[in-house]
């Protein structure tokens, strides 16, 4: 992954240009709302938040929002970003394990990585979430779902089924992009979990 590709021109066009943005900032609120009910729902507690490639920030401010007494980190691999941002730079597979985080966020970040650094990354992954793994990625089986204007798709599309074989080794899928780290400590009816 070149960090450079990551500039002013990228961000305006995939995010702050409404004709072209992936999603609307109301968009990832309602977003960050669904993740923080739905983790209320199932008594996951959350204290801290690492978001992983937040990009502009705007998931991490929601559950900053949702979350108000938990301490939240975003990291950015865009130089760019870091600067105008402030955020730490950093990316996923090398990032540091040392500390644990309750709720982890990656989404959109896994596709720009090919296989092998993709394949580590989700071992940090598994390192760095504590209790739970809010995680997104453009798959093979969702070219033809993604609008093309709206979407970069340049990136290394994998099955759903490579994410989900090596994400399971590390979490429990409970659907609406949560994983919960094993072994899963909440109760999770049978129709809920992936077969």
């Amino acid at each position: 992954m070149n960090p450079a590709r990551f500039d002013k021109a990228y961000y305006d066009r995939y995010y702050r240009n409404p004709a072209t943005r992936v999603c609307s900032p109301r968009e990832v609120q309602r977003q960050g709302d669904f993740i923080a009910a739905y983790l209320r729902h199932l008594e996951v507690p959350v204290k801290s938040v690492l978001d992983i490639g937040c990009g502009l920030g705007r998931l991490l401010a929601a559950l900053r929002s949702a979350f108000p007494k938990a301490r939240t980190e975003g990291v950015e691999s865009s130089p760019y970003l870091c600067d105008a941002m402030g955020w730490e730079g950093g990316s996923l597979p090398d990032y540091p394990t040392a500390r644990q985080y309750d709720l982890v966020i990656c989404f959109d970040v896994l596709s720009y990585l090919e296989d092998d650094p993709a394949a580590e990354a989700i071992k940090t992954l598994g390192k760095l979430a504590r209790r739970a793994l809010y995680f997104g990625a453009l798959t093979v089986e969702d070219r033809d779902l993604c609008d093309p204007v709206r979407t970069d798709t340049d990136v290394y599309l994998r099955s759903n089924r490579w994410y989900r074989r090596r994400l399971g080794r590390h979490f429990e899928p409970v659907g609406g992009g949560l994983w919960l780290k094993k072994p899963v400590e909440a109760f999770i009816w049978t129709l809920d979990r992936r077969a």
